[in-house]
């Protein structure tokens, strides 16, 4: 890292720990207002994240981020993390069952004045669906 570029590792950090504690207004201190996500198409700025982290926390109500890998090149971070919960509450359509989520993600998080201003997000959803029991646990063969 260069003298004239900012170590972000560290605000970058309380994305995680927003989510863990449960705080939207702590993500909140860490996004540009016209904040947005890929893949997602919306864009309705820090509040789009902030109500996605009362959603999870909601559906997940002991949601947490373990933070494993944290990578700074230029102005974007690099997080690698473990997000675990229990499924208590309705998700995307599907009834709770109780079951344990235990995903990897992988997240980019582009830096501007200090603030996150684009996030691309990568969730293994596929392997928490099957733990959820939303999605068969066994592939079908190909016999």
């Amino acid at each position: 890292m260069s003298a004239h570029e900012s170590d972000n590792r560290q605000r970058a950090a309380i994305w995680y720990e927003a989510f863990s504690k449960h705080d939207p207004d702590l993500l909140g201190t860490v996004l540009a207002d016209d904040w947005y996500e890929t893949p997602s198409a919306e864009r309705g700025g820090k509040q789009t994240a902030m109500k996605l982290l009362v959603s999870l926390t909601t559906v997940f109500p002991d949601f947490y981020i373990e933070v494993q890998d944290m990578i700074q090149e230029g102005n974007k971070v690099v997080v690698r993390s473990h997000i675990t919960g229990t499924h208590i509450h309705p998700f995307l359509g599907f009834p709770a069952r109780k079951g344990k989520l235990s995903i990897q993600a992988i997240d980019i998080h582009e830096f501007k004045d200090g603030r996150i201003v684009h996030t691309w997000h990568s969730e293994d959803w596929m392997t928490g669906l099957r733990q959820l029991g939303v999605l068969p646990s066994d592939p079908p063969s190909h016999d």
